[in-house]
């Protein structure tokens, strides 16, 4: 059998992913890359042969030293490429991290070794935009709102429940 031929070829295509951690004091849980002026959730890009699930997972564990499940898929959102700049097409895919208790929220630090991340906040929501790019604050919102009505897109891959913590 000869292999499937797609014409026109696929485009290149970039996968992030993201985890939104609440509190119960309804603030969300930013992170300041190395390489950023602005906070964002935490997460980072898919890489091959990886699952989103398994990317949150490891972006968790290298960036805030933090094992946690993810509990669905709450939002994804496309962005086109960019000719200016050569960026590829974009999915950017933000997962439901839950409510974190107060007194594990009190007792987050980075890991000594990070190389990721600088630092990390409790944002509320009202306060968003001071700390993040608009896109970014309409993906939190648009998260948290649908996080609030319980809706969870579950998540697979190749077939199989992926939407459970895996050890990156």
């Amino acid at each position: 059998m000869e292999p499937l031929r797609l014409d026109p070829p696929q485009p290149r295509r970039r996968v992030d992913v993201s985890v939104l951690i609440r509190d119960r004091l309804g603030r969300v849980l930013l992170v300041q890359p190395k390489h950023r002026s602005d906070m964002v959730l935490p997460g980072d890009g898919v890489h091959p042969k990886e699952s989103v699930s398994e990317a949150a997972a490891r972006a968790l564990t290298d960036s805030m030293g933090m094992r946690r499940a993810t509990m669905g898929a709450l939002l994804l959102e496309q962005h086109p490429a960019n000719l200016e700049t050569g960026s590829a097409e974009a999915l950017a895919v933000v997962l439901d991290g839950g409510l974190m208790v107060s007194a594990d929220a009190a007792a987050l630090s980075l890991p000594i070794r990070t190389e990721a991340v600088d630092a990390f906040e409790w944002v509320p929501l009202d306060a968003l935009s001071r700390y993040v790019l608009p896109v970014i604050e309409h993906r939190i919102r648009a998260a948290y709102a649908v996080a609030l009505r319980g809706i969870r897109l579950q998540l697979a891959y190749v077939g199989e429940p992926a939407d459970q913590l895996r050890a990156a």
